[in-house]
């Protein structure tokens, strides 16, 4: 009989997590000069190019589950990193397009850019539900421990 015991099998977080950061960095990047090369304004095709990314943060988060299970905090993480990808880069674009809009005498232009227009889903409105989403995601993982089986 052997009474040792044994290590929990656990998975590399920077070989895990890394790749899968650098992807999404990459896929907004690609996303937000689609969105400036076709008139800066978010489109059906930013929508749908956005939703290919949705698309492949969940088909990865399913491959890579049972890896990301052996990762304290892993899959909020996962979902941490997807949430700052995915809406700063928005939030970035949003700042650049207003602050290349002017001073002053363009408040109101810039105002209505970012919030009359479809840039007010885009940077308020999906920060604000996923925030959500993500804020009630950290609770529950931080209640487990950090480990969500």
């Amino acid at each position: 009989m052997d009474t040792t015991a044994q290590a929990p099998q656990t998975a590399n977080a920077r070989s895990l997590l890394l790749p899968y950061t650098l992807t999404l960095i990459s896929a907004m990047i690609v996303i937000q000069f689609v969105i400036a090369l076709t008139g800066g304004e978010v489109t059906i095709l930013a929508g749908v190019l956005t939703a290919i990314v949705a698309i492949g943060i969940a088909a990865w988060v399913v491959i890579s589950r049972s890896k990301l299970l052996h990762v304290r905090f892993g899959l909020v993480i996962a979902h941490v990193i997807a949430y700052v990808a995915v809406t700063t880069s928005f939030n970035l674009h949003a700042v650049i397009r207003a602050m290349l809009a002017g001073g002053d005498a363009q408040v109101q232009s810039v105002a209505h850019t970012l919030l009359g227009s479809s840039w007010f889903g885009a940077t308020l409105v999906m920060s604000a539900t996923w925030g959500l989403g993500l804020l009630i995601h950290l609770l529950g993982s931080v209640l487990g421990r950090g480990w969500e089986d």
